[in-house]
């Protein structure tokens, strides 16, 4: 079964401001030594997300793809 999310454990900020991620994070996410990860903030929820940089482009091409059915959806209802 596929989650759409999934609790992975904690991550500390060191001295240096880096954070260590959890290894069943890494090993799910197959993110690697050296890989790059955008780090976007929302302040007003005071939200950190993390994506893989390789990854975005996908991410954003299917986030686009449920915009456009959700205002399809809206347009027909009349909404």
């Amino acid at each position: 079964m596929i989650r759409k999310h999934q609790f992975y454990g904690t991550a500390s900020v060191g001295e240096r401001g880096q954070i260590v991620l959890p290894v069943e994070l890494r090993k799910a996410f197959d993110i690697k030594k050296g890989d790059k990860l955008l780090v976007i903030g929302h302040t007003h929820a005071m939200n950190i997300v993390l994506f893989k940089a390789d990854a975005i482009d996908e991410y954003l091409e299917a986030m686009t793809e449920d915009i456009e059915h959700i205002r399809s959806e809206l347009r027909k209802r009349g909404d």
